[in-house]
């Protein structure tokens, strides 16, 4: 009994070292009234990195995903509040040259840090990606989430993201089309000027 307790305690030392606590002490989690919770909740449209995102700025250079959390769950910051990772379906995507949807850390892979990388990602704004939501309206996916999250909570709306369609677009015959359609009815030149003139075919939040 006393060897299967040493070596339960030389497994967890190793695995502090290498930075991987036990799963118990990753797993809790505390939000409103310091309850134990499932998963934090994103401050929203209201505070600074408050949705799920890279966030990529002085300070900030994570590989994963992280926002804002509120009632102080997840790690805490003396100087800018608690924060928390958060799931990679739930960040702004953009579309890049190729005609696909990229997210933040890809721009920043693909072009570089810095200026270079930043001025793409900037440049693309006209581009980001929006579904329909229950509705009929094409939403961002922080605007989705608004949305949809009083209804099913963190966790929910991004499975609803998941499950929604893309935006159509109005091209000159009448019609609307995804992305795909539209780049093959006006070509792979002409579509980028003609989506952005089309504009979403409704207004969002």
């Amino acid at each position: 009994m006393a060897r299967l307790q040493w070596l339960a305690g030389l497994l967890l030392a190793v695995m502090a070292a290498a930075g991987n606590p036990p799963a118990s002490d990753v797993a809790v989690l505390f939000g409103e009234d310091k309850k134990e919770v499932l998963a934090c909740r994103c401050s929203g449209p209201k505070a600074p990195n408050g949705h799920c995102g890279y966030h990529l700025h002085f300070g900030s250079n994570e590989d994963q995903p992280w926002c804002r959390t509120l009632h102080g769950c997840g790690t805490s910051s003396m100087l800018k509040g608690s924060w928390n990772f958060c799931d990679e379906r739930a960040v702004e995507r953009r579309r890049a040259n190729d005609g696909k949807l990229y997210h933040a850390k890809d721009f920043q892979k693909f072009y570089g840090k810095g200026k270079d990388g930043a001025e793409k990602w900037t440049g693309a704004k006209p581009f980001i990606e929006r579904r329909l939501a229950k509705n009929g309206k094409p939403y961002t996916v922080g605007n989705f989430r608004e949305y949809y999250l009083d209804a099913y909570g963190e966790l929910g709306w991004v499975e609803k993201w998941e499950q929604a369609s893309e935006e159509q677009r109005k091209a000159d015959d009448g019609k609307d089309y995804s992305w795909d359609d539209f780049a093959k009815y006006y070509g792979d030149d002409k579509a980028w000027s003609k989506w952005e003139g089309a504009g979403p075919l409704k207004e969002e939040l």
